[in-house]
């Protein structure tokens, strides 16, 4: 028998940082103002409980987010009971919840806007930075990085709801980048 509990205990337990758990309750917050059409709920919320689960190992092995996201959530969707024909749904989540997946699934598609949402507000351009000190990469590369993430965020989101929600907070990262790269020269 599934135990939602006991899915947030275990995501708990792993995600140490400040910003994961966090992350994750934002996320949940913008699902609330996007979701428009039925879906799996058991699904949508494993896999925003999931999808970022492997920050922190992530970031101090210099892994793919993913990928250890991934792997730790076929662990913890075993011991938690999750139903064995939602695994691959919530997997599935995972892997298209980065800004270049193509979720097909309505699930698929709230937990990739719910992450892009909250990865481009304020909160999700000050984790960026400090990752930038912590990879101890070049401003330009930085730069450069952030660049790319900004035209890539023009087809970014999915939903209609996310695409309205994303427009601001667009404006707000293109901005950041401009200024960033004004003041490089």
């Amino acid at each position: 028998m599934f135990n939602k509990n006991e899915l947030k205990r275990l995501v708990e337990k792993e995600a140490k940082d400040f910003f994961t758990l966090n992350h994750i309750n934002r996320c949940f917050n913008y699902l609330e103002l996007i979701k428009e059409n039925e879906f799996d709920e058991e699904t949508v919320n494993a896999g925003i409980l999931l999808h970022a689960v492997g920050f922190s190992q992530s970031t101090k092995f210099n892994q793919d987010l993913i990928h250890t996201s991934l792997n730790l959530a076929k662990k913890f969707l075993l011991q938690a009971g999750f139903p064995d024909e939602k695994q691959e749904q919530v997997l599935y989540c995972i892997k298209e919840s980065g800004l270049k997946g193509k979720p097909k699934t309505q699930e698929a598609v709230l937990v990739h806007d719910v992450n892009l949402l909250d990865e481009i507000s304020s909160i999700g351009l000050i984790k960026e930075s400090i990752l930038f000190y912590q990879k101890k990469i070049s401003l330009q590369k930085f730069l450069e990085q952030q660049k790319t993430k900004s035209i890539l965020l023009n087809q970014a989101f999915f939903s209609d709801k996310a695409k309205k929600s994303a427009e601001q907070k667009i404006l707000l990262f293109n901005s950041f980048i401009q200024s960033l790269e004004s003041e490089l020269k």
